[in-house]
């Protein structure tokens, strides 16, 4: 899908899934939340040293099975994490198309980076009004468009950074984010936690953008983390 940074295994391309809009007595109902798994990749078990030609079958592989999955439907958001991380294992982020974890695994376990132990999979239930498919046709629409014109767009371009708040009780969370347009993606994991994507290009700006909210949403942590540039308009897909 997007031409990505080569940082490590996991780079990434911002993609994403669906979400209609119902409308109740000439009033727009609250969205339904859809069903997903949340990846998180952390670094693996292997302790081998990579060669040179290794690294880079390895990362061709990893980045050719991302477009895979995402073409197909499956993989509808990921990203790199950035240097500012709350835990030094984590490498990136997988959103799946499917509320069935064994189904999600095996997606998971296609990746070469996988087979050949340079990450690892923790996966959790995951549920969100965002509107994710629109927002993978709008990223898939931009590389089509490019590979039309017969452009090759240098490798890192459309993304951007921002900030993921991972907190520990997201009803408190969401009560203390409150509607605020900073907030692009609000998700919640099936063990109650809160997981949202922050218009933050760093900690600093995301802890400026929360300001007293931080202390008020109880136990929580900052990441950053990359995606598609064009994730700032995610709010809007969901009313359009």
């Amino acid at each position: 899908m997007l031409c990505l940074p080569r940082r490590a295994f996991l780079l990434a391309l911002g993609l994403l899934a669906p979400l209609v809009v119902s409308a109740c007595a000439g009033a727009p109902a609250a969205a339904p939340a859809d069903a997903y798994v949340l990846a998180l990749l952390k670094t693996g078990p292997r302790s081998a040293p990579l060669s040179k030609e290794d690294s880079q079958r390895i990362f061709g592989g990893h980045m050719a099975n991302m477009q895979r999955l995402a073409r197909e439907g499956r993989l509808v958001m990921a990203g790199p994490y950035g240097k500012d991380k709350s835990d030094a294992a984590l490498r990136g982020v997988f959103v799946l198309a499917t509320a069935d974890l064994a189904e999600a695994k095996a997606w998971c376990e296609t990746d070469p980076g996988f087979v050949e132990g340079v990450f690892r999979f923790e996966l959790a239930p995951m549920t969100t009004t965002a509107a994710l498919r629109a927002q993978l046709a709008a990223d898939i629409a931009r590389e089509d468009a490019q590979r039309r014109a017969g452009t090759t767009p240098p490798l890192g371009s459309g993304m951007r950074g921002y900030v993921v708040l991972t907190a520990k009780d997201g009803a408190r969370a969401d009560q203390a984010l409150g509607d605020d347009g900073g907030v692009l993606l609000r998700s919640r994991l099936g063990d109650g936690r809160g997981w949202y994507v922050l218009d933050a290009v760093d900690v600093a700006a995301a802890r400026t953008l929360l300001g007293a909210r931080a202390s008020a949403m109880g136990e929580a942590v900052l990441d950053e983390w990359f995606a598609t540039d064009l994730l700032v308009d995610l709010p809007l897909r969901l009313r359009g």
